[in-house]
Parts: C-alpha cells; sequence; structure tokens
C-alpha cells in the first residue's frame, strides 16, 4: 500500500497538483506554489491509485488477521500464502495496467477463493475437538 501511496504522490506532483482532495492543499507554499480551485476536482491518476489503496485495504487487512492466526496455529501447507500472494501482485499489475473488468475480476476471483480457503482451513483449526 505504501508504493500505491507514492504512486498517488507522484501522479499529483507530476501533474502540477491535480487530484489533492483538501481545502487546505490550495493553501500556497513550496510545493503548490500557484494553487487554484480545480486542483480538488477529480484526477483519474491519482483517482485510480485512491481506488487501489481501497481495495488494498478492504481485503488486506482481513488476509492478514486470517494469515496471522493461519500461521501462528500452523494451519497447513503455506502453498495457500503464496498462492494469495502471488495473485495479488497479478492484481495490482491487471489494475494499474487498465485491463477489462472481466480480468480483474477473475483474479479477484481466484485470490479471494485463496482467502477464503485458507479462513476455512484456520476455522477447521480453531474448532477440533480432542476426545
Amino acid at each position: 500500500m505504501s508504493f500505491t501511496a507514492w504512486t498517488t504522490v507522484y501522479h499529483m506532483v507530476s501533474s502540477g497538483g491535480k487530484g489533492v482532495r483538501n481545502q487546505e492543499d490550495l493553501l500556497a507554499g513550496p510545493c503548490n506554489p500557484n494553487p487554484s480551485p480545480d486542483q480538488l476536482k477529480p484526477y483519474e491518476p491519482t483517482e485510480k491509485q485512491r481506488r487501489i489503496m481501497g481495495h488494498d485495504l478492504e481485503n488486506n487487512v482481513p488476509f492478514f488477521a486470517v494469515g496471522l492466526i493461519y500461521a501462528l496455529l500452523g494451519g497447513g501447507d503455506h502453498s495457500v500464502l503464496y498462492a494469495y500472494t502471488a495473485s495479488k501482485l497479478v492484481h495490482h499489475a491487471v489494475y494499474w495496467a487498465g485491463l477489462r473488468h472481466e480480468i480483474r475480476a477473475t483474479v479477484w476471483t481466484f485470490t479471494n477463493g485463496c482467502f477464503l480457503y485458507m479462513s476455512y482451513l484456520t476455522w477447521n483449526k480453531l474448532h477440533v475437538v480432542e476426545i
């Protein structure tokens, strides 16, 4: 997510300040010597990066929570962790490349399947009853 944040900053700086969100960003300063109200209008390159970051927040936080429990419990084979990570990288590449929604959705479906499978394994590990 940090890389995505810096990519957002790059797009704002390289465009002369387009895509800022807050009124205080229109105060004149070294980074924005000639502020304009037009800078608050949506600017697609920065909006795209923000959507990617929002997607990360929606998906990575639960993954890290479940992943930590999965790893601590020794939930099983780590290939599901590698598959999730690899598919997230592919998803980002598809998103940044601006490919069709169906491609992005297919990659996301695989990624989410990895997460759900890991959640299932973790749930089973937590609910094993020994007699």
